[in-house]
């Protein structure tokens, strides 16, 4: 008996986590109940066709899944029939346009209907489905009597098609043999170009990511068949040979494939960036001196990243390696146009849609330096290296029980989930990330396994998404501690019991009691559950009474003490502020400006700093910092945490970039004016 896609997919959800709930079901799978139940039962019946104990539901609807059944669904997949597997919509699109880049021979409409084995309306759905997808790369399928079906357009972009299909294909269900059955690709030609890349990685001493290792031999399985035919790029190809031939991965290139010394240098180049562009999961090399302006840039991202957030970056320099360990690839991937950012995790944690805002702002010399604009999926993954460097910075280890992350994605989302990890279960020492196979080599201790996709082991594991929110954090934990310690978390209103407490007695740290009460009670509570997301916006802190108007100062030095002098005055800093911003900007401002128009003067908490604020200070007449910038407009920021000045920081920034509205304040004659502008960006 033969267990549909839905089915399978269902069982995989339910093995992964037997505390699965129905409403979670329909949500993550897009089903509704009716489908499930009906997906269930074939599932059970499958079971016993199979002699297996079925799956039982509770009266409240949780799953009673056997041990026996834990392994049951086969990791190689090496038990589904390719032939008889009915494809979906989706992956016929795929399947064909695999079949149209990969085959050499005439491809009639009864070859498809043959081929997939559906039926001729089918394969034509199939096709106009195909050719909507093919509009973004400018190609278009095309049909002639005499050749058949073809692909139609510049060799360029068919080769990014190609490398999207065969990406996508790979993340199917039983993804290799479906690309060997529909190509024709041979099983022996992919070991021995894995052999080939395996040596690659011994030449450049580095370790490519689980998928890109599995998916490049077919890629360029399907290239030297493309070049063997004729199917050369254009010369018009934007590939500059200067920027690659002096790489070690093209000399990697030209020793390892040294049978292709026929294929024009061009296509060498070609197959160079694929390695090029390849996202890096461990190195030991890092200071490649071809990049040396590229790691430029990113010291400038760090310093914008911290002027505009007013957050002094611990350890930049370790920062900066490890954005350049993700960088350098992106670098090739954006400039070259190369679509190989094809993973799935484009969405982070919405504590980090403030740091993405600035991150974004903070890519403004890496743009200049490429002379094109970086698409949103690369600045998330630039978000979610930040935002996991300052999540773990200052974690302590555990010497207790020792866990493994294991993530094939690449070292940017498998250290971010490891330090989600980490700060889920402080209990726990963690090892440092790996991929599948540094996994099986490793012969330490590993007592607990967190792992994205099933392994086959017998050590404890627990299957976790790669972003895990706020209520996916506690019920992980909840489960875990119960399975590992016995430990059953109770829902306490941690805040009444404080409330019930302090009618009795003094509390002297509210927060540190809620901290020790939650750590007591076994339950998991997060520091915005601690202090509240801060709802501050701009106006908050621009108001009449922190704004000043002068028509000169003497120097910059004078001017920061004005714009200073209402925070000052409240107490929201002391003396001593101002006399580290100084001391801070005595020989550099080149990051004080927002937009060129405002500056931005802060220091570090530590140096008095009571509560978060902003002085503002319009000048008529300009003043000049060191180095050269000439301003009328000063904005001192105070900031107590790194989290509650982010959201009215930003919006400064958007009226940093109205030319309108700074020429109005320019402008302005009284405290009043400005205000009315303030409150727009609030």
């Amino acid at each position: 008996m033969y267990l549909d896609k839905r089915s399978t997919t269902l069982l995989q959800e339910i093995l992964n986590n037997p505390n699965t709930t129905l409403t979670i079901l329909e949500r993550k799978l897009e089903l509704n109940r009716r489908q499930i139940n009906y997906s269930f039962e074939k599932i059970n019946n499958w079971l016993s066709s199979l002699n297996h104990p079925k799956i039982e539901r509770t009266k409240t609807g949780n799953f009673i899944v056997p041990s026996s059944l834990i392994h049951i669904l086969p990791i190689d997949n090496e038990k589904i029939d390719v032939e008889t597997y009915i494809l979906s919509e989706k992956e016929r699109i795929s399947v064909i346009l695999l079949m149209l880049l990969s085959r050499d021979e005439e491809l009639s409409l009864l070859h498809l209907v043959s081929t997939l084995g559906v039926g001729k309306n089918t394969v034509l759905r199939t096709i106009n489905a195909a050719q909507d997808f093919l509009d973004k790369y400018q190609l278009k399928i095309i049909y002639s009597r005499q050749d058949g079906y073809r692909i139609e357009g510049q060799e360029f972009d068919k080769r990014r098609l190609l490398i999207t299909v065969i990406q996508s294909i790979m993340t199917f269900y039983n993804g290799e043999k479906i690309l060997l059955h529909y190509s024709t690709i041979d099983e022996g030609q992919v070991e021995n170009l894995r052999e080939k890349i395996e040596l690659i990685e011994v030449h450049l001493s580095i370790k490519f990511t689980d998928e890109r290792l599995m998916a490049l031999p077919y890629i360029i399985a399907v290239w030297i068949n493309r070049v063997n035919q004729g199917k050369i790029i254009e010369p018009n190809f934007n590939i500059e040979f200067s920027d690659l031939k002096d790489t070690k991965e093209y000399q990697a290139v030209v020793n390892v494939f040294s049978e292709l010394e026929a294929i024009p240098p061009k296509e060498l180049l070609y197959l160079t960036l694929q390695l090029l562009t390849m996202n890096i999961s461990s190195s030991q090399v890092l200071n490649d001196d071809k990049l040396k302006d590229l790691r430029n840039t990113l010291f400038e991202m760090v310093k914008i990243i911290e002027n505009i957030s007013a957050i002094e970056i611990p350890n930049k320099q370790e920062l900066i390696d490890k954005l350049f360990l993700h960088v350098k690839p992106a670098y090739y991937r954006i400039k070259y146009n190369l679509g190989l950012m094809t993973s799935t995790f484009t969405q982070f944690d919405e504590k980090l849609e403030d740091l993405h805002e600035i991150v974004k702002v903070s890519t403004n010399p890496i743009e200049t330096l490429l002379g094109c604009s970086i698409p949103e999926s690369e600045n998330i993954f630039l978000t979610m290296i930040v935002g996991g460097w300052l999540t773990r910075h200052g974690v302590q280890l555990n010497n207790k029980k020792i866990a493994a992350v294991v993530c094939p994605n690449g070292v940017s989302v498998s250290k971010l989930l490891q330090a989600n990890l980490k700060s889920i279960f402080p209990e726990f020492k963690f090892l440092e990330s790996m991929s599948h196979r540094e996994f099986f080599n490793y012969k330490g201790k590993v007592d607990i396994l967190f792992t994205t996709q099933r392994l086959s082991t017998d050590i404890k594991q627990y299957i976790v998404p790669t972003v895990i929110n706020e209520r996916e954090k506690n019920e992980l934990r909840k489960r875990i501690l119960h399975e590992k310690y016995g430990l059953v978390s109770n829902n306490i209103n941690y805040k009444e019991l404080i409330q019930i407490i302090s009618n009795h007695a003094e509390i002297k740290d509210s927060n540190g009691l809620l901290k020790s009460l939650s750590s007591y009670f076994g339950k998991f509570v997060s520091d915005s559950e601690i202090e509240p997301r801060s709802t501050l916006t701009l106006k908050d802190l621009i108001y009449p009474e922190t704004i000043m108007i002068r028509d000169n100062v003497k120097d910059w030095k004078e001017a920061l003490w004005l714009a200073s002098e209402s925070l000052l005055k409240n107490n929201y800093i002391g003396h001593n502020y101002v006399e580290a911003m100084i001391e801070q900007y005595q020989n550099d401002s080149r990051y004080i400006m927002l937009a060129s128009n405002i500056a931005i003067p802060h220091s570090r908490p530590e140096n008095d700093v009571y509560r978060v604020g902003m002085g503002f200070l319009k000048l008529n007449e300009p003043v000049e910092f060191s180095g050269g910038n000439f301003v009328k407009l000063i904005c001192v920021i105070a900031a107590v945490d790194k989290e509650q000045h982010i959201r009215p920081i930003l919006q400064l920034r958007r009226m940093a970039e109205s030319q309108t509205d700074i020429k109005s304040i320019k402008n302005a004659k009284t405290k009043k004016e400005i205000y009315s502008i303030v409150e727009k960006f609030s």
